[in-house]
């Protein structure tokens, strides 16, 4: 067993060496001008130029960040906690220096307007035998039909240290290698189909390790692109807690993440709101067109199927505005919407629609009696 041991660690090395030479080997030509590193659509319009596949494009958004990016512990006085990923680029893109936030920030927003799939990962990291009491963030980014695993922050330079110099350790990093340093909150994100549990992490790898249940994290991040947000961080939120991890390391996230949740839950049943009062509106619309026709003496002529089609859209708009707020009064939100008061204006509209429908019809019964 040893010598097989033995030729995966050199494969591995000899991997780890090539990506090095590479991206060493690219560093030299992303010379982006200051004018254009203003912001991430700058950058990204730089390599979107200058380079034309994706390899090579990764590799230059990698090479650039963390040869003019530096780490800077200072900057976690200015950690943003909200999920303004642009102000974490603009900030960092200002000042050129920040913490690993920033750095992730960045690689993300650059990636995507390079048309490249990436998303930002959250979780523990290991250093010196000892995990951090602090969280970290990293990236994966889609390539080649693989994800890959890429921390600009540990690869960048340290202000005010003796290791000032970039590196390209932990690009496209193997999984395996990676998870022994780096655990993130949401398993999929170890890109593992065995994922480690933090017992792992915290124990210490070996090949006794037990790995998690069989895990399709490539079908669950090809489908998180295609969720709406609220179910992305319900999906988030469920695979978390049941990833064995020790409560008390992913309260906040969890808080975090129920925070977004009742953000988007009541912008989304503000939104419906608003929505139900313009159906609501549309309805009384439709609805004093025909008060007008009829205090008019029916005059000019409207055919039936031409009034029929004014209660018709009455009947719609209104039928429109109770399925959204019935969606409101189902909603997760801790803080509810009141829909009492635009309920009562619509079954007062319904009311009159009827004695309006009912007049109507009396109305056509006496011309065709010839009254």
């Amino acid at each position: 067993m040893k010598p097989v041991f033995a030729f995966t660690i050199l494969f591995l090395c000899a991997h780890v060496a090539a990506a090095q030479d590479y991206f060493a080997a690219q560093k030299k030509y992303v010379n982006i001008p200051a004018s254009q590193v203003k912001t991430s659509d700058g950058i990204a319009a730089y390599i979107n130029a200058h380079y034309h596949t994706d390899e090579d494009k990764i590799a230059a958004i990698y090479s650039w960040i963390t040869s003019n990016i530096k780490y800077d512990a200072d900057s976690i006085h200015y950690v943003i906690l909200d999920e303004d990923n642009e102000q974490r680029v603009s900030f960092a893109l200002r000042r050129k220096r920040g913490v690993c936030e920033n750095f992730a920030a960045v690689f993300n927003a650059v990636a995507a307007k390079c048309g490249i799939n990436s998303f930002m990962v959250e979780g523990f990291t290991r250093q010196g035998g000892s995990i951090d009491r602090s969280g970290h963030v990293w990236c994966i980014a889609f390539l080649n039909g693989e994800w890959g695993l890429y921390d600009p922050t540990w690869d960048a330079g340290v202000v005010g240290s003796l290791n000032q110099k970039s590196e390209f350790k932990y690009f496209n990093a193997d999984p395996e290698i990676f998870v022994q340093s780096h655990l993130p909150f949401d398993p999929i994100y170890q890109l593992l189909n065995h994922p480690h549990t933090y017992n792992d992490f915290e124990k210490g790898f070996s090949a006794q390790n037990n790995k998690g249940k069989f895990f399709n994290y490539n079908d669950s991040l090809s489908q998180i692109k295609n969720m709406d947000r609220l179910s992305r961080y319900a999906k988030e939120a469920s695979r978390i807690e049941n990833a064995g991890w020790p409560q008390a390391r992913i309260n906040t996230k969890l808080k975090r993440i129920r925070f977004q949740v009742e953000v988007l839950s009541q912008d989304d049943d503000a939104e419906l709101y608003n929505s139900a009062v313009s159906d609501y509106n549309a309805a009384i619309g439709y609805y004093n067109d025909f008060l007008s026709y009829r205090n008019n003496q029916f005059r000019p002529f409207k055919s039936k199927d031409e009034v029929e089609k004014l209660f018709q859209n009455v009947s719609l708009s209104l039928g429109l505005a109770n399925l959204k707020l019935k969606k409101i009064d189902s909603s997760t939100a801790t803080l509810q919407l009141n829909t009492g008061a635009i309920k009562s204006k619509l079954n007062e509209l319904e009311l009159n629609l009827k004695k309006q429908q009912a007049f109507y019809q009396n109305h056509l019964a006496e011309v065709f009696n010839g009254k």
